[in-house]
Order: structure tokens, then C-alpha cells, then sequence
């Protein structure tokens, strides 16, 4: 642990592929390339930005051809990565540091710029349309070359979607359709879902798919000047559900933000008083579910692991924190200096929301819970000024301590097994570790490394033809803080959780947040 505040060093980028060293073997049929991106640029000078999220984000990039794998990384340029580098500051508003005046600008033009955020896309990498894109969660996103990891055009989600701010982690659904979920507050804050169904004319290939982007629904904030934090929402076969979780940005702060020297965290408000509300939309009408779904213990999410319906209830799977002390953790003055408080780990959890369609009519008191191997809870109570509503709980799967959860994406928005996590930076349970949980029975498989090793989000390939669900390998990036000791690919059985070999790199590889696999087709 003494060593691992260097993870969050600033790390140099390497633009042409370069060989790795290979160990062990792993299924010939794994051929393709595993894309992450992250923050990797703190330091500018003598300035160092404030939180890891600040980062300039960097992408990374494992080619597997047959018994050779090759490494690369670059830099993302976006506007805010080339005006830091002249400045030596951030000219943009970043997650945990306030912007600075841009030296490209004249005093007039710095006292009329209007309020906005970063092109910084260091959080998520997805595929829409065949097409790369990195996403932060402003309303401005990145596409990328797949091959070179180049930085193309710069789409501005806040004119074709109408938001201010939009989710890092947009989904798409087995018909090929795209959701995401945005908000805009200059008219009273408001929480946007859009779809972008997929491009009927296939000679179009490589236009914006974004175009076609259409608001689905729009739901006013619980709130007058503040809306709820999102990262990431759920999908079903028919919904889409979103919470209203206790952590609030105070929309008035953030239009002052520029003002007033503030970073985007500093409009944050925790709030465990509040409630946590389930919202649910209809996918085929955009109506909002009247069911009122609430869980009166506060909680704090990044990530939901997946959504499926059965037997007319909708489960929701996530990632919860008691609180959101994860962001404060994250601060580089503390990590650096080896600082990572154990307290407050993350749990999975499973909800259960009932699919009524008369509220009335349901008896109040009543188990309303039919999913047989949970402890999850749906009763009908009272309610005050609000009338009645469902109170939810949820249920612990596995144990404390994993997030960057993954699963089998053929079963994204459908029943499934198994999720597989990792620790992360969490010193508990899973410290060191990824894993893999049985979200039936609970049972957990670990494949640890050493006390030295961090373990990015992993990556799960199924298999060609698989007959099972979790027939396949993770993909995980690894990084190693002993000196002389080097960075790698980890490549794991993901049915027995037993390691079949790494693809070893001579640099340090970025810490990187999420990623994905593009198969040799997609190349």
C-alpha cells in the first residue's frame, strides 16, 4: 500500500504499437482488439490538477492477432487537453478543478464567455453504429478512430439532444436502438431520456448516428434548482429506469460556477434525508410509470449491473454506496500520499419493483415481492402529501467492496447469472482482486493478484457458440506499482476464474476507467 499513490502519476503516451511479452496462452478465437480509456495527464508544469477524474484522458489499446498482441496509447485531443497543455492549466470547468482564464483570449472575451464544460471524455469508451465514442458526462463526446486511436470530430450532444449534461454510459438494446439519459436546467431542471433508433439506410455507413437522436421523455426534477447525480441508468426489455439518489448539483451554483471559481463537485449537495425514487419509463411510449417506487434508506450509485423483468416485476440490479465518500477519496492530494479511507465500500444490490397497474387496488402491508432466492422488499405504505407508494429495499449479493461491474452483454436488459467486478482501490474483501458472483446464490470465484497489483474493470469476450452464459475470458488491464515490475493484460477463464496468460507491456499502463472489445470483424 506504501506505493500506491504512483498509480496516479501522469503517464506518457506511446502512439505507435509496440510488442508485448507473452505468458501463458489463451483460446485462439480471442482476435480483436480491447479499447479503455481514463484519466492520464495531471501534472502541467508546476500546476497539478485536483481530482483523478480531472485527468486528461488517454486511451489505451491491446490488438490480439492470433499469438500476437501489441500495445499502444494516445492521448485524447480534445480542446481542453490542447488549451491545459499552452496554459498550463485547465481552461475548461473539470470534475474537481475550476477553469482559469483561456491566454488565447482577450480580457473582453474572457468577461463575456459564456458557461462551459470540458470535452475531457475520460470516462466511458462505447459503440454506436459501429462507430467509437468517448463519453464523459457533459454533453460533449469524441468519436475515435479504432485503429489509430486517433481523435475525430467533437459532437455536441447539447444540440441534437437538447441537454446541458448527459450519462457516460448510454445503452443499446437488442433491436439495435440506443438510449441515454441527459438533463438541461436553463428552463427549470429536467431530466431528458432520447433514443436513437439505428440508421435504416446501411449505405450510410460512418454518419453521425447521433442525427437521429429523438427526446423520449422529459421528467421535471423533484427539485426547483437542483436535480439528482446520475452516471448511469438501467434498460429492460420495456423500460427504462433512472433513480433520484440523495446526491444533488445545485443548478444555481453551476451557473455560477465560472463566476465564482468553482469545479463541477463543488455543486454537489448530499442530502441523506432524502429518499431515493425509482423512476420508470415505458421504451415504447415514453410514459412514466404513476407507480411511485421509493427506498427510504439513502444510498449512493455509479453503476447498475443490469435490468430484466420476470413474471411482471422489474429487477434492478446496481452498485450502491452507503454514501458518496468515494468522490472525496478520489482526491489526488490523498491518493498520492497512499490515502484510501475503508470506510463506506460499495454493495451490490437487487431491487424488486412490482409491476402494478392499479395502485389502489393493492393491499397496503403486503409482501408484494414474487422472486423466489431474494430477500428484496416491495410493500405498498400510505404516504403523506404524496399519496401511496411502493416502498422498496433491497437485497445484498455477494460481498462488499466490488464495482465496475460487467456481464455477458447477451443478456443485457434480460435474466442472467453472473456479474464480474473488481476491487478496484478498495482495501477490503476483494482487495487486489477480480471477481466473479453468482447473483442467484451469491457465491463468489476471486482470482487475486499480489498486494501490488490494481486491476482495472474487466472486460468479458464470450466465447464462439458458447452453450453457457460465462463461457469466455476476461480481458483486464493491470497495473503494477513495484518498481522494475512490469504492467500487463491479464487473460482469465472466466468459467473457472483461473488466469491463462498476460500480454506484458515495458511502460506503465494508464488507469483507465472503462472499456470494451471490438472483435477482428469490427476492426
Amino acid at each position: 500500500m506504501d506505493m500506491f499513490g504512483k498509480m496516479f502519476s501522469t503517464v506518457e503516451e506511446r502512439v505507435e504499437p509496440h510488442s508485448t511479452k507473452i505468458t501463458g496462452s489463451w483460446p485462439s478465437w480471442v482476435r480483436g482488439s480491447l479499447v479503455r480509456v481514463g484519466p492520464g495527464k495531471y501534472d502541467f508544469g508546476d500546476f497539478t490538477l485536483n481530482h483523478w477524474l480531472d485527468g486528461m484522458a488517454i486511451l489505451h489499446k491491446f490488438h490480439i492477432d492470433g499469438g500476437k498482441v501489441t500495445f499502444r496509447s494516445k492521448y485524447l485531443r480534445s480542446d481542453a487537453y490542447k488549451k491545459a497543455c499552452v496554459a498550463e492549466r485547465p481552461i475548461y470547468t473539470e470534475f474537481g478543478t475550476h477553469c482559469y482564464p483561456d491566454p488565447c483570449k482577450n480580457i473582453f472575451s474572457r468577461m463575456f464567455s459564456h458557461f462551459e464544460m470540458t470535452d475531457n471524455a475520460s470516462s466511458n469508451i462505447v459503440c454506436v453504429e459501429d462507430q467509437l465514442f468517448v463519453s464523459s458526462e457533459t454533453c460533449y463526446i469524441r468519436k475515435i478512430d479504432p485503429n489509430t486511436l486517433d481523435t475525430k470530430e467533437k459532437v455536441d450532444l447539447g444540440k441534437v439532444m437538447g441537454v446541458n449534461f448527459a450519462s457516460s454510459h448510454p445503452m443499446t438494446d437488442s433491436t439495435g436502438t440506443t438510449y441515454n439519459l441527459g438533463c438541461s436546467f436553463l428552463s427549470g431542471p429536467k431530466y431528458n431520456i432520447v433514443r436513437v433508433p439505428p440508421s435504416k439506410d446501411t449505405s450510410l455507413a460512418g454518419s453521425d448516428p447521433w442525427l437521429n437522436a429523438r427526446t423520449l421523455a422529459t421528467v421535471s426534477s423533484s427539485w426547483k434548482a437542483c436535480y439528482s447525480y446520475y452516471h448511469s441508468f438501467g434498460l429492460s426489455e420495456n423500460y427504462l429506469v433512472f433513480l433520484e439518489q440523495p446526491l444533488l448539483v445545485n443548478t444555481l451554483k453551476l451557473a455560477t460556477s465560472q463566476l465564482k471559481s468553482r469545479s463541477l463537485s463543488d455543486c454537489f449537495e448530499w442530502h441523506p434525508q432524502e429518499k431515493v425514487k425509482f423512476i420508470v419509463i415505458r421504451k415504447s411510449t415514453g410514459e412514466v410509470v404513476k407507480v411511485k417506487y421509493v427506498c427510504e434508506q439513502p444510498f449512493f450509485v455509479f453503476h447498475h449491473v443490469n435490468t430484466f423483468e420476470v413474471e411482471g416485476q422489474l429487477v434492478v440490479d446496481l452498485v450502491a454506496y452507503p454514501s458518496p465518500a468515494i468522490i472525496d477519496k478520489l482526491y489526488l492530494n490523498k491518493v498520492r500520499m497512499n490515502e484510501y479511507s475503508t470506510q463506506d465500500p460499495p454493495q451490490m444490490k437487487r431491487f424488486v419493483l412490482p409491476l402494478v397497474s392499479d395502485l389502489q387496488s393493492v393491499p397496503e402491508g403486503e409482501e408484494l415481492v414474487r422472486l423466489p432466492g431474494t430477500t428484496a422488499s416491495a410493500v405498498k405504505v400510505k404516504g403523506s402529501q404524496g399519496g401511496p407508494y411502493i416502498r422498496v429495499e433491497g437485497a445484498d449479493v455477494g460481498e462488499p467492496g466490488f464495482d465496475m461491474p460487467v456481464i455477458n452483454h447477451n443478456h443485457s436488459g434480460r435474466a442472467y447469472r453472473y456479474v464480474f467486478g473488481t476491487g478496484a482501490y478498495d482495501q477490503g474483501f476483494y482487495k487486489n482482486a477480480v471477481c466473479k458472483v453468482d447473483v442467484e446464490t451469491g457465491r463468489t470465484w476471486i482470482w487475486r493478484g499480489t498486494d501490488s497489483q490494481y486491476l482495472a474493470e474487466p472486460v468479458f469476450v464470450p466465447a464462439p457458440d458458447a452453450a453457457a452464459e460465462d463461457q469466455g475470458v476476461l480481458l483486464i488491464s493491470v497495473a503494477d506499482v513495484r518498481k522494475g515490475a512490469p504492467d500487463f493484460m491479464l487473460v482469465i477463464d472466466a468459467q473457472t476464474m483461473e488466469e491463462l496468460g498476460r500480454a506484458e507491456v515495458d511502460q506503465r499502463i494508464p488507469l483507465s476507467m472503462h472499456g470494451l472489445f471490438l472483435p477482428e470483424k469490427q476492426q
